[in-house]
């Protein structure tokens, strides 16, 4: 039953350190969307409802391969019985060496449902925070010219969660490079899953 805590918290946090270094850190996108049930709900407030591991794969990826410059680095976390509350920020090298990180910040609830497994997780992020995410990092890239570092770099994980950053020496290689994965772009791109209603003013792509 959701919420109630029937699973033991080192079980839970066990399955979130997992969970998080399979998906966020280590970006093996394929494996992480692995650890959903089959019936699980993945509900973005902004791209949509997907459903079950399949869904969610194409999703990551589909998003993640348009944008390979960023990672997510996780600030903090909460679990409260079978839910975890997490924080990450939504993070980009400066495309000039030795340039501050720029990022936005975002909110996850996901559900814990037993053996490594997860049945639910909700994204929550502001629309108006990521344009300007995306601004300020495609005038920095074009400020940086052809000196800019590589796309793929992660430099800076934070001071938070010390468990929550690559081992030394890792390289970035998320699980869509070298595949066939079509990046998208914008809704209008999006092929699985449901949309979420919007008005018409407010209809993007």
């Amino acid at each position: 039953m959701e919420g109630t805590g029937e699973y033991g918290r080192d079980e839970v946090e066990a399955a979130f350190r997992h969970y998080f270094l399979t998906g966020p850190v280590g970006e093996d996108w394929a494996a992480w969307s692995r650890l959903f049930t089959d019936d699980a709900t993945y509900n973005d407030h902004f791209w949509g409802v997907f459903r079950g591991p399949a869904e969610i794969q194409q999703f990551l990826e589909g998003t993640m391969s348009f944008a390979p410059h960023v990672y997510s680095p996780l600030v903090w976390y909460n679990i409260d019985g079978s839910r975890v509350v997490y924080q990450v920020v939504n993070r980009a090298d400066s495309p000039s060496p030795g340039g501050d990180p720029i990022d936005f910040p975002s909110l996850q609830v996901i559900r814990y449902a037993g053996e490594g497994k997860w049945s639910a997780e909700e994204d929550w992020w502001t629309v108006a925070e990521m344009k300007l995410f995306n601004q300020r990092y495609a005038k920095a890239r074009n400020d940086a010219g052809t000196g800019a570092c590589d796309p793929l770099s992660r430099l800076d994980w934070g001071p938070w969660v010390d468990w929550a950053r690559p081992r030394e020496g890792h390289g970035a290689a998320p699980s869509w490079l070298g595949h066939d994965v079509t990046p998208i772009t914008r809704l209008a791109d999006m092929t699985v899953g449901r949309r979420h209603p919007r008005s018409a003013s407010g209809r993007r792509g």
